[in-house]
Formats: structure tokens, sequence, C-alpha cells
């Protein structure tokens, strides 16, 4: 019984969590298109200075998660709630999510 129940929690709590990865890379030049096209004025410093943030802040209480097992649609509440918990101003939440949705288009 107490298998089952230990069985049945890590079964719900995987499917709570995104999957864990490595830590993700810089964005091509194909990404820094891409986020210039849906974000005017965006460059490949400010993704570099997002990706810089999501490295020091998004595994202090958690893994890093594997950016393409989630949907772009989910990514800007999932930056909005982080980003509070992490203490990031607007920008820097701005920054944070125009990197790892560029990431993800190369």
């Amino acid at each position: 019984m107490r298998c089952a129940v230990l069985f049945a929690l890590g079964f719900l709590a995987a499917g709570c969590y995104p999957k864990s990865a490595a830590a993700p890379g810089t964005v091509s030049a194909g990404s820094v298109t891409w986020a210039s096209t849906k974000w005017p004025g965006t460059t490949e410093a400010s993704l570099a200075a997002g990706r810089a943030t999501f490295l020091a802040k998004c595994n202090g209480c958690h893994g890093y998660p594997d950016l393409a097992a989630i949907s772009d649609e989910k990514w800007p509440a999932i930056i909005e709630r982080m980003g509070s918990k992490s203490g990031l101003d607007k920008p820097k939440s701005d920054e944070v999510l125009h990197y790892v949705l560029a990431s993800k288009h190369p």
C-alpha cells in the first residue's frame, strides 16, 4: 500500500513540473532575427542579458526547465509568476521571456 501511494504521488508530481534540462545556450543569429521581428528593439545583447538572468535565477529553487517541453503560450504566465518570486522587475522579466522564446525559434 505504501509503495502504491508513493508511486501515485510521484506520478502526479511528474505531470505538474516540467522536465529538467541542461542550462540553455546562447541564441542563434536566426533567433535574434525572429525576436527582433516579434519585439522591435530586441538585440543580441538584450537576449544575452535575458539568458544571464535566466541562468542566475531559474535554478535557485529548481533545475533548469526543458524549454522545448513547455508551449510558447504558457511561458508569459510562467515568467510572470517566477519573476515575481525571484524579485525581477518587468523589464528583466521581459528580457527573460524574450530569451526563452527566442531560444525555441532558431
